[in-house]
């Protein structure tokens, strides 16, 4: 899975709240992706805020509105992928 994961969300690489966001910020990068490397990286990306990174979402508006963003961002994509 982790081929299409950018190199600052590779596992056990994130250790606070910066490296989260800079995380979240490239798996919003949808150019030249394929449509599985783009539901592998939607797929982490709840990972991490579900599982792997509970601790840092709670109660974080601004990590929490990253998240939806890059979320809408990589389904807007898969949508956009789907239809052509």
């Amino acid at each position: 899975m982790n081929e299409s994961l950018p190199e600052c969300c590779k596992e056990n690489t994130i250790a606070n709240r910066a490296e989260l966001i800079d995380c979240m910020e490239a798996l919003e990068d949808t150019t030249n992706m394929t449509i599985e490397a783009l539901r592998e990286r939607l797929k982490y990306l709840k990972v991490m805020r579900h599982t792997d990174h509970l601790a840092m979402f709670k109660e974080d508006e601004g990590l929490l509105d990253i998240y939806d963003r890059a979320s809408l961002t990589l389904q807007n994509a898969i949508d956009a992928l789907s239809k052509s």
